[in-house]
Formats: structure tokens, sequence, C-alpha cells
């Protein structure tokens, strides 16, 4: 549904893979085949390195499409079964989205640890007031879901798996691509139980300022796109941390999947999130790289 009402939308369905059919009986979707692709995960952890343009590539396509307007009514005929909800991870301390069987120990344990926090699961509930239901955003923004490829000499990329897509708070899309940043140094290694928290903290604040440039362009990019006004960007840009705070809260979560307890890798995480909410302007200059004055 989503891939046949962006056809509606050229520029947004230039950033999509063309879907060439859909085989109902198989639940199936069929797309063109973008040779010699590879993922922005893949591409970063091969290459280490970031380059500027890469992360203009993603700014664009993320904004050609969060700046699309949409009848509301419209779009719930287009896709009728669009959710709109606030993302589970805000609440999941208090209660599992999951049935019991089908979490490990590990992720179990996850939500004991976040209630061991208060002052971040305060930053939970108070951002949970916060969330906008105002386009369709992604959901499941990640690395892994941005195809780079060559056209003509061109990079150009690709934004794949829209099966998440809802009626939502655009900065969660923009805060999923900075978590994507900063979760980088400590999930290329996360099958490594030999690594500390502490280690996994430091490596990351050593190694963040190879990314400063990237994510400067990406958010300057998107600004742009988005036609935001110079005077709104730094309050946005904070709120757009704040969530990603969250989201990488997700990202602990996944990597929980049959572990048997939360993993050193986890932990940090958790850790880097709660840094961020305490003081997100300092987070935005040592974490993310952003002049103090901007």
């Amino acid at each position: 549904q989503v891939y046949r009402l962006a056809k509606k939308f050229p520029e947004w369905a230039a950033s999509m893979p063309v879907l060439l059919g859909y085989d109902q009986t198989r639940h199936s979707l069929i797309f063109e085949l973008i040779p010699d692709s590879q993922n922005l995960r893949e591409y970063y952890y091969q290459q280490n390195a970031f380059p500027t343009s890469l992360a203009g590539l993603l700014a664009e396509a993320l904004s050609c499409y969060h700046r699309l307007s949409f009848d509301v009514i419209a779009l719930d005929a287009a896709i009728p079964d669009l959710q709109k909800k606030v993302p589970w991870i805000f609440t999941y301390y208090k209660k599992s989205y999951f049935p019991p069987k089908s979490l490990s120990a590990g992720a179990m344990q996850f939500a004991e640890l976040l209630r061991s926090k208060p002052a971040l699961t305060e930053h939970l509930d108070r951002l949970f007031e916060t969330w906008r239901f105002e386009t369709l955003i992604h959901a499941d923004l990640k690395w892994d879901n941005c195809l780079i490829y060559h056209d003509a000499g061109q990079s150009k990329l690709k934004v794949i798996d829209w099966e998440l897509v809802e009626f939502g708070d655009r900065r969660w899309d923009v805060a999923s691509v900075f978590q994507a940043y900063l979760s980088h140094w400590i999930m290329r290694h996360y099958r490594d139980q030999s690594q500390k928290k502490e280690q996994l903290l430091q490596h990351t604040a050593d190694s963040m300022p190879t990314m400063f440039a990237s994510i400067d362009t990406f958010w300057r990019t998107y600004c742009d796109g988005m036609q935001l006004a110079m005077q709104d960007r730094p309050l946005h840009l904070l709120q757009c941390l704040e969530f990603s705070a969250v989201r990488i809260l997700c990202t602990a979560f996944e990597s929980l999947h049959g572990a048997a307890e939360v993993s050193q890798h986890a932990q940090a995480l958790v850790e880097l999130s709660q840094q961020i909410l305490d003081a997100p302007a300092q987070a935005a200059v040592n974490l993310f790289g952003f002049a103090e004055e901007s």
C-alpha cells in the first residue's frame, strides 16, 4: 500500500526500490534488483569511513517524504491499517508488548534495568507526552535499511523495508539516524563479550569525532530540505537528540535476542541514552560534534 501511494509522489518514489508486483497468495513483494548494492552498515563497517556525500543522500531521502502533506482521511483510505501510536519503547518499562515465551532472559531483564533508573524513566514519560502525529514516517530507519549503489558513476541511495510505516513524528526518523551513528562503535562487535561497558563507552567517545563531519552534513542537508528556519534549528536538534536517546534503547533491546542476560553492550547503550537525556545540549557538542553556539 505504501509503495503504491509513493508512486503519486515521484521524488519520494525515486528514493525507494521499484515495486514490480505483489503475490498475495505468498504474501511476497517483488522488487527491482539493485545490482552491486550494499547497505550503509556494511559499507561503513568495511570502509571505516563516513563520507559526507552519503550522509547528504540519506538526508535528502528523509526530507523528500517528511515534507509531504497528506489528507488524513485520504491517507486512511490508501493505507487502511496504518498505525498511529507512540513507539512501544517509551513505555516498555511499564508493560511488555511481547509474548513472554518470545523473549530471552536478557530481554526480560532489560525492562528491570530500565525500572532501576528512575531518572531515565521520567525522561521517557516526559518525551511520551511530546509525540506528534503529523505525517508518514518510516519508523524503522537504520543503516541496514539504506541501500547504496552506483548509477552512471554517481552514488545513489534507496530506503527499503517500509513495513512498519506509520503516521507519527518525523523527529523519530531523524533520531533513528543519529542513534545509528552513536551505536555504531558499540554494535559493530556486539558478539564480543570480552569488552566491558567502560571500554565500549570510551571507544565510542574516542571514535565519534571521525563521524562529526558526516553528522553535520546530514543535519544541515535535512534542515535545508525541510526549509527549517535557522532560528528553529537548535531546539529541533535537541528534540531529535532526545528522541535518539530513546531510539538507542530499541537497539539495546534488539541486541538481546537470544541473550541469557543483559550484555555489556546493551548496558553501554543505556548509559549513552541516560547521558543524552540528562544533558542534551552537552551531548550535542561532546557526542555529536555540533558547535556549542549552534
